[in-house]
């Protein structure tokens, strides 16, 4: 009855030889359940990139095996709660462990028999919402272990060890390779039943076997975001510098010399901090971000800071704050060979203003300022956002060109529409503005948008950081209206969008792919700082794919994702992975803004926050960033003209007409059937009787773009022409072999079908003939790469 009232309390319902099990596990001490405290010293420990934590064992056989190619199934995790929450309180969690755990068993006696369970903990976002980590969940939080960067062997930290019979052994410590699990360990038996293993640094293994044993999420000293706010100024730019000089990702690349660095702002620092300025050593900050020409690196303050405010203030209103009453354009125009920064002509122009006067009008194309060539002086003002792109500089600095200080007196020459000869003329900057009109199509201002248009979905959102749980949802519940109504295809607006986490990124791209058509989740190689290594290592990446959380929700249709200048970070990585696999099209105006990379961010004195690239990621077996300073380019160019300008002002979206051209151009059913060869897989006869067609690579058709097809009928061979009206598939008949072909053979069958006229269909991955009058009503045909 006793054993009984404990099964009871523990809530297990279990078989005999269960029950033999616990009541053998009982005659000694052990846990029976686990708490502990997650914790973490990165700025990315925070509710915003943290939605709804989870903490789970997770079956962690495979990760001691050097295992990590998939990840772990849903039943094979034990949950637990937070008992004093995260961010509101300690973070301290607690698991009830069950008397029989789920997960593997490893055989480490080599007896033939595997009863060992190794489990570690695990605390996470959900971003999926339900009540276990799934893909990616499982290795985006923090864990009891740590894992070498480079290869993904344990380092040291905590597991929890379920031993079925008490015989199983388990490392007491490493040998001489000092790693553990290996050949060379000693080994120790693990009591049966559940057990705590303490994997200590200096190589020992500590078995635990207290009932409530404490076990907290542990990180590498790298992860942890360095903190100078108490230092004084100039001491916290040392300290700065020192930190850059072996952490900041791209120094090589960039070819910065952190002496010059040092040399050309320490002083403006030293003078800020003699003056107790505040907003100066902020803008020294802010100038040397810049000068890095890098959009992950800048230098930011609070709202609240009045003294740093004022400061960003007057700088600005000092070197720009008054204007000749001007707009320019920066054109860009591939086909008729026009590059940014090649033209720069007048967009708008104020009414009475000093350009007004001078005769400028809408298309005068500026040639030179103070003397200098046009696109010369437009790359000696700064930048207002960092990028190292070189096609995006020139539409950067274009705000600024027709701002000067207040009454300087500034020459200009340039051409008026149809006229060949420049003119020259000096114009003085005063409170001149041109009245605002939108030079972009309007964006929505919720975290994530979604509409059907012309029977296709958009979605839209901006950014990767915020609202993650919500934009999930939105994304599902398009994917399911999709679903039902069968739109032709689907268009990603990513314009504008500033990049987050790279778990968000990857879970909202899974839903693009299938489980039979995975996506790879490395398609780049990272590199992150190691201390031991004393420099930056290529980081160790498991050979895993991801899929749709939801099957039924997997959209394999025509995709599009329009991007600009202002679409960052995971937004490019988001692009840039759907791009290489062909997964989708890329459209816009611009490439993006070339941010490659992880960033960490350093708390700096005055409430100051200085963000910088810790981590960098190169094409696979290359040295070339992938992102940094090159961005996404396009697949198809919107260009940048006055024309395009005139139809966003009147209220259209060129680059999204063009989208809907791309999906119109993706849906046509010629391409589709011109894609790959198709081999005859299944088909339904008048009663509806499924048959399956064996040996189908002997039942294949060939459509080429030029109007003619190759067929192959079993030992036959037949060639002709074919046309698609609507839906209606005509294939003419053309030269043809006529052996016959051995029984039992359908080639017969296959040729009379095919070479009539037919009306066909796509599901997904299939193309289906619709048979009148014949022993066969429909027949199934695949792609070639499907079935072979």
């Amino acid at each position: 009855m006793k054993i009984e009232e404990k099964l009871m309390g523990r809530k297990q319902v279990l078989s005999f030889t269960a029950f033999f099990v616990a009541s053998s596990v009982v005659a000694h001490a052990e846990p029976i359940s686990v708490e502990g405290v997650v914790s973490s010293e990165s700025f990315i420990f925070q509710p915003q990139y943290w939605p709804n934590p989870s903490v789970a064992l997770l079956d962690a056989t495979d990760i001691v095996s050097g295992r990590f190619d998939s990840f772990v199934a849903a039943d094979n995790q034990v949950l637990g709660r937070f008992v004093d929450p995260l961010f509101a309180g300690e973070g301290r969690y607690r698991i009830d462990l069950p008397i029989v755990p789920p997960g593997g068993r490893l055989d480490l006696n080599g007896d033939g028999s595997a009863g060992l369970g190794i489990f570690t903990l695990v605390s996470a976002p959900n971003l999926s919402s339900d009540s276990y980590l799934e893909q990616l969940e499982q290795y985006g939080g923090l864990f009891s272990i740590l894992l070498d960067q480079r290869t993904g062997a344990i380092e040291t930290g905590t597991l929890l060890l379920f031993s079925e019979d008490g015989v199983e052994p388990f490392s007491a410590g490493w040998g001489e390779d000092g790693a553990w699990f290996t050949e060379d360990d000693p080994q120790q038996v693990v009591p049966q039943g559940w057990s705590v293993a303490r994997l200590n640094e200096d190589g020992e293994v500590i078995i635990d076997l207290d009932p409530h044993p404490e076990i907290h999420t542990i990180e590498a000293e790298d992860a942890a975001s360095p903190d100078f706010s108490d230092l004084g100024y100039v001491e916290a730019f040392d300290a700065l510098i020192d930190h850059l000089r072996t952490r900041y990702a791209y120094s090589e690349f960039r070819g910065i010399d952190w002496d010059a660095v040092t040399s050309t702002y320490r002083p403006d620092v030293e003078a800020a901090a003699t003056a107790d300025a505040a907003g100066d050593f902020y803008l020294t900050l802010n100038d040397m971000a810049l000068s890095f020409e890098d959009t992950h690196t800048s230098a930011t303050a609070g709202y609240l800071n009045e003294a740093i405010n004022s400061a960003k203030q007057d700088a600005e209103l000092s070197r720009f704050g008054a204007g000749i009453g001007a707009e320019a354009l920066v054109v860009s125009d591939p086909d008729a060979g026009i590059l940014p920064g090649d033209m720069i002509i007048v967009s708008r122009v104020a009414e009475g203003s000093p350009a007004s006067n001078a005769g400028w009008t809408e298309g005068t194309e500026i040639l030179e300022v103070n003397g200098t060539p046009v696109g010369e002086y437009l790359s000696t003002l700064p930048l207002i956002e960092a990028t190292g792109v070189d096609e995006l500089q020139p539409y950067l600095r274009a705000p600024r060109l027709f701002r000067f200080p207040d009454g300087a007196d500034v020459t200009f020459t340039f051409r008026t529409p149809g006229d060949q000869d420049a003119q020259t003329v000096q114009l003085t900057a005063g409170d001149y503005m041109v009245p605002f009109e939108p030079s972009e199509p309007a964006k929505s201002s919720m975290p994530i948008d979604f509409s059907s248009v012309g029977g296709l979905a958009i979605v839209s959102w901006r950014n990767f950081s915020d609202h993650m749980l919500s934009k999930i949802a939105v994304l599902e519940e398009a994917l399911q209206i999709e679903s039902e109504t069968g739109s032709t295809g689907m268009i990603l607006d990513l314009r504008g969008n500033g990049g987050g986490l790279v778990e968000l990124y990857q879970v909202m791209a899974s839903y693009f792919f299938t489980e039979d058509d995975p996506m790879p989740e490395q398609p780049f190689d990272t590199y992150a700082y190691d201390t031991d290594a004393g420099g930056f290592v290529r980081q160790f990446a498991a050979d895993r794919t991801l899929y749709a959380p939801r099957p039924d929700l997997a959209f394999t249709g025509p995709l599009v994702i329009l991007i600009d200048q202002g679409c960052a970070s995971a937004c490019e990585y988001f692009t840039q992975h759907l791009q290489r696999l062909d997964r989708a099209v890329v459209v816009g105006q611009h490439a993006s803004l070339g941010a490659g990379g992880f960033i960490d961010r350093i708390a700096m004195p005055e409430g100051i926050t200085f963000q910088y690239t810790a981590g960098r990621t190169t094409f696979p077996d290359s040295s070339e960033p992938n992102l940094e300073a090159v961005g996404v380019i396009p697949d198809v160019r919107v260009p940048v003209t006055l024309e395009t300008l005139a139809a966003v002002r009147n209220g259209e979206d060129p680059v999204m007409d063009a989208a809907f051209d791309v999906i119109a151009e993706l849906s046509d059913p010629r391409l589709k059937l011109t894609s790959t060869p198709w081999r005859w897989t299944m088909a339904a006869t008048a009663d509806l009787e499924e048959v399956e067609i064996d040996a189908p690579e002997r039942y294949e058709v060939t459509f080429s773009e030029d109007g003619g097809y190759t067929m192959q009928a079993d030992c036959n061979r037949v060639t002709g022409d074919w046309t698609l009206e609507d839906s209606m598939l005509t294939m003419s008949p053309g030269p043809a072999t006529l052996a016959l072909c051995p029984a039992p053979s359908r080639g017969e069958a296959f040729a009379r079908i095919m070479t009539s006229s037919n009306a066909i269909d796509f599901n997904g991955e299939a193309l289906f003939i619709v048979v009148e009058g014949d022993e066969y009503r429909i027949l199934q045909l695949e792609g070639y790469a499907s079935v072979r």
